[in-house]
């Protein structure tokens, strides 16, 4: 068998392995962010309450206060745009990725299937050889026979 097949086969799972890790960092990093996402939106929707029901109350809240608070959470939800464009980033590179990564599996499977069907021709190659010698060696053998009970016959004549 080829060594050059199997070497490339064992470089395509090595690349595999790398394509994979990749992929699966990436979706590491995309649940994350989603995550810090949804946690700056409930933020500022509490902070956005909050602010409303102090406003409401009679405790004497300034406009001053209620306009800080409402910019603040302003503030927070754009941040959570932008998070959301940053993500929206990291859900093209995470398919990207994955597309990557199955393409590495396929090529990888590919070659493996090459390797087991030229594991496979060998083996068969190998004993068909064998077969081959043991008919050979059936054939002398009986060819020997015949020819030392032709001599006996003639001999016996």
């Amino acid at each position: 068998m080829s060594k050059a097949l199997q070497t490339m086969a064992r470089l395509a799972k090595v690349k595999q392995d790398v394509a994979m890790a990749k992929a699966k960092r990436l979706a590491s990093q995309v649940a994350k962010a989603k995550d810090l996402q949804d946690q700056v939106i409930g933020f500022a929707g509490e902070y956005g309450q909050m602010a409303m029901e102090q406003g409401s109350s009679a405790s004497g809240t300034t406009v001053a206060m209620m306009q800080d608070a409402l910019a603040f959470r302003t503030r927070l939800l754009d941040g959570a745009s932008e998070q959301a464009l940053a993500s929206a980033e990291l859900n093209r590179q995470l398919k990207q990725a994955n597309a990557l990564a199955m393409a590495a599996r396929m090529k990888s499977k590919g070659l493996d299937d090459a390797v087991a069907r030229r594991k496979q021709a060998a083996l068969r190659e190998q004993e068909e050889s064998e077969a081959q010698e043991i008919e050979e060696s059936i054939s002398a053998r009986l060819t020997l026979a015949a020819n030392r009970k032709a001599r006996v016959g003639i001999e016996d004549a």
